[in-house]
């Protein structure tokens, strides 16, 4: 009885191990539930090899799930595992049809990777792709470990200029602000408010006049203006919370 309960926890103690691992090309460990961050939509600036490691003494089969996508619709893309390159993906489907196989203790190869070349559908939020890396039976059932990250696009600060503004109708006092941001409008405007992190934090529909918009309770940084009036007309301006 004794021989047969060690038996059954040595098996539950090597399932509960990592059995595939993930790293950058750069050797860069990439643990479960990551965000990598990326600011261009240029190679290789928007470039994320893989590494996938199997550290079992069999080989595994690997496929990649795309979780969820926000702000673009899975196009301009380059998603290359195994013996696949595809350059739209869907949510909720999982790539390659065939696993990847991973050699027993062994590694994949230097190709596959993945990058983002769409701006996303609101230019000034970010573009998030989540992606798990889960292993397969030879019946395509789950089994092992998993290990899901978060692709993050997030477009450079606008530099958009006062007189730039002015052409969609929009007059800005200053692009550094204490408690209240202060604005002439010659014509009915969206105004929306950014966090780096492209959060939404103010949404308000401005018409023709002058305001004096509180936002004595955003903390202290950098947010995003953008402003979008009736002729579909839009554009964007950094400004500083101090």
């Amino acid at each position: 009885m004794k021989n047969i309960i060690l038996t059954l926890f040595c098996l539950t103690t090597f399932v509960g191990f990592s059995q595939m691992t993930l790293k950058k090309l750069d050797g860069t460990p990439i643990n479960n539930g990551d965000l990598l961050s990326f600011s261009s939509l240029e190679d290789p600036d928007n470039y994320l090899g893989i590494k996938v490691y199997n550290s079992t003494a069999t080989p595994i089969r690997v496929r990649i799930k795309c979780e969820s996508i926000i702000n673009a619709n899975g196009s301009d893309v380059q998603l290359c595992f195994g013996d696949v390159c595809v350059g739209t993906i869907i949510e909720g489907n999982s790539y390659p049809n065939n696993p990847s196989i991973i050699p027993a203790n062994g590694v994949n190869g230097d190709f596959d990777h993945f990058l983002n070349l769409n701006p996303g559908t609101d230019p000034n939020a970010n573009v998030e792709y989540v992606f798990k890396f889960y292993q397969v039976a030879d019946g395509g059932v789950e089994v092992g470990n998993s290990i899901t990250l978060t692709y993050r696009y997030t477009a450079p600060l606008s530099t958009t200029t006062f007189d730039s503004l002015e052409s969609v109708g929009v007059i800005l006092k200053s692009s550094i602000i204490q408690n209240v941001i202060e604005i002439t409008t010659l014509k009915n405007v969206q105004m929306i408010v950014y966090d780096l992190n492209g959060n939404q934090i103010k949404n308000q529909n401005l018409n023709s006049g002058d305001y004096s918009i509180d936002v004595s309770n955003f903390s202290s940084g950098v947010y995003i203006l953008s402003f979008k009036n009736e002729k579909g007309q839009s554009i964007s301006k950094k400004i500083i919370k101090k």
